[in-house]
């Protein structure tokens, strides 16, 4: 059933956008109390922190108490018996609104080499609100789907008032939680049924960001994000500065974004040789100008040095490597070299556009990626399964900025929990509870999944929205969108 315009406008009403057409919710749990029972828990505050048929009490949210035969005291029950339950999972850097595009652009492929051109300069200008508020939806939900709790979303298809406002709604109805990146930018200046250059569309994009998309950030922050109760925080995705701007106009960015009380601030760091000052070259030059700290969070950043790393440290920023779409670029991710610094390291999927949402799948890229240098795979001979685990849940809420509320099932920690089935054929029985997640697990093993306690997925199914609806509902937008971009002439 195909979201109508009288449809979008009665969710265009409510922030908490309950149903999506015929998609209406079908029960996410919200109980005060709820008692996980029995339970193997892969805690991942230490390496030995592994606890066998245990029972973990969450109340208002958050993990009361963690011990054996805890009673229930009308608590609602979940029977975790033979069932893993770790920490739920950190992307710290995904650009959610592709996700209705997954598979139209394979990284797999030659074609991927046009990836900038047709994703990011003609996709994107052919969403209609409509269809940026199903794909957010449908992002935050695939989040979900693979044990992913939280997730940084540098939404760059700001392209529109509206188009932006819808993906803002879309990812919070998800139930999702971490940081929707509102995309600082100039333009763009073209549409459907334009014709335009490639080369005037990059150059409008490298101009500092206009005071539209200023404006437009501001409201997004007043409209969505002012309960503190919320999972879902505001942030800003700073513009491409590098290599393009100069300090100073990438300092005036930084102090307004920071003025707007962004809870993170994020950016794409693709470093560019030869570039020289004033313009901005990279992480060196924003330790200089004093522009780092623990709310920035890079992504990418393979050409960053070691020196910088220091930098990064030091100022309590972090790092996003996306390890599965960085593996065939000239040079490999830097997790590895952050890791060894001390820089707290996420990994993210990126481009959901171009590769597999099964986030275990990206977990295990994280150690096969170490393999493409030397100095990589020495570290990989230091490290454990509960190591490369750690990038996607300690390591990666710390990175985020989330380390005293995520990461970890421990006391006093928010619920942001998964079980994982364990009792298929070719689920490891064997080995430390890492072991056999890192190993063995998929997405179709997640058979449940709470954020702040509220049981979102469970019996291996998304509990908020009809999935038979919402893929009808994107299958619609999805020809929808494509015809729009056949529309589009970029010489």
């Amino acid at each position: 059933m195909k979201l109508t315009r009288k449809d979008f406008l009665k969710l265009a009403a409510s922030t908490s956008a309950v149903s999506v057409a015929g998609c209406a919710t079908v029960g996410a749990t919200s109980a005060n109390r709820t008692l996980i029972r029995g339970a193997d828990i892969l805690s991942m505050s230490d390496p030995d922190a592994e606890y066998m048929n245990t029972d973990v009490l969450i109340e208002s949210g958050i993990i009361k108490e963690i011990g054996k035969g805890l009673p229930a005291d009308g608590a609602t029950v979940i029977s975790a018996r033979g069932m893993i339950l770790m920490p739920g999972m950190i992307d710290g850097h995904r650009h959610v609104w592709q996700t209705l595009l997954n598979g139209a652009l394979p990284k797999i492929s030659r074609r991927y080499a046009e990836y900038d051109r047709t994703t990011n300069m003609i996709y994107a200008l052919a969403y209609e609100p409509e269809d940026m508020f199903i794909a957010q939806l449908m992002g935050g939900l695939a989040c979900l789907d693979s044990g992913v709790t939280s997730v940084i979303d540098q939404m760059h298809a700001a392209n529109g008032d509206a188009m932006e406002q819808a993906a803002a709604r879309g990812l919070m109805a998800s139930g999702v939680a971490g940081v929707f990146c509102y995309q600082m930018r100039n333009g763009p200046y073209y549409t459907v049924g334009d014709t335009y250059t490639r080369e005037k569309a990059l150059a409008d994009r490298n101009q500092p960001p206009d005071e539209r998309h200023w404006a437009t950030a501001e409201k997004i922050r007043d409209l969505y994000f002012g309960g503190k109760d919320k999972v879902l925080h505001f942030g800003i995705g700073l513009s491409g500065s590098v290599g393009t701007q100069t300090v100073e106009q990438a300092a005036l960015e930084f102090q307004r974004a920071r003025s707007l009380s962004a809870r993170t601030l994020t950016q794409h760091m693709n470093q560019r040789p030869g570039v020289e000052p004033p313009i901005l070259r990279g992480v060196g030059d924003l330790h200089e100008a004093g522009l780092l700290g623990p709310d920035y969070l890079i992504s990418h950043g393979v050409d960053v040095t070691d020196e910088e790393l220091v930098f990064l440290r030091e100022a309590g920023s972090g790092v996003c490597s996306t390890v599965m779409g960085e593996f065939p670029y000239a040079k490999p991710s830097i997790h590895g070299r952050a890791h060894e610094a001390g820089v707290n390291v996420s990994i993210g999927i990126d481009v959901s556009i171009a590769l597999t949402h099964d986030y275990f799948e990206h977990v295990r890229s994280a150690y096969w990626n170490l393999f493409r240098s030397d100095r990589g795979a020495n570290l990989a001979k230091t490290l454990d399964t509960f190591d490369v685990l750690d990038f996607a849940t300690r390591s990666g809420a710390r990175a985020i900025g989330f380390g005293d509320e995520l990461g970890t099932v421990e006391k006093g920690k928010r619920a942001d929990l998964v079980l994982l089935k364990t009792d298929r054929l070719g689920f490891s029985k064997l080995g430390s509870l890492a072991d056999r997640v890192v190993t063995s697990a998929t997405q179709a093993d997640v058979d449940t999944v709470l954020v702040a306690g509220k049981t979102l997925k469970s019996g291996g199914k998304l509990l908020k929205f009809s999935q038979t609806s919402l893929a009808a509902d994107a299958a619609a937008s999805r020809t929808n969108v494509l015809e729009r971009a056949s529309r589009i002439n970029l010489l």
